[in-house]
């Protein structure tokens, strides 16, 4: 269980218009939603962070023991791994690493 609170995301006419990237260059203006609890943007762009689960499923094809699997997934919950609002699949791919690194 994340340990971070559930983000509410704004009604579609509250969106808020700022610059949108695709690939690294500016593409124009789109709206974004944001929490209505604390205030944060959601990406929206296609670099979107996974579930958990996804790379819970990537440590269950390593050869890793279970007590490693165990530390490294409670890492990962502690650091609201899967929000979606502050996280980009890119950033979730190095901790990914540095905690996989860690333990293994």
């Amino acid at each position: 269980m994340s340990t971070h609170p559930k983000h509410e995301s704004c009604g579609v006419t509250e969106n808020i218009w700022l610059p949108y990237m695709y690939e690294g260059r500016s593409r124009g203006l789109k709206p974004h939603p944001y929490c209505i609890h604390c205030g944060m943007v959601k990406n929206i762009s296609p670099d979107r962070a996974k579930p958990v689960g996804y790379y819970t499923n990537r440590l269950a094809r390593m050869s890793i023991t279970k007590v490693q699997l165990r530390l490294i997934v409670k890492e990962l919950e502690c650091i609201c791994f899967d929000d979606p609002y502050s996280l980009t699949r890119s950033d979730q791919e190095k901790v990914f690493n540095q905690v996989v690194q860690k333990y293994c």
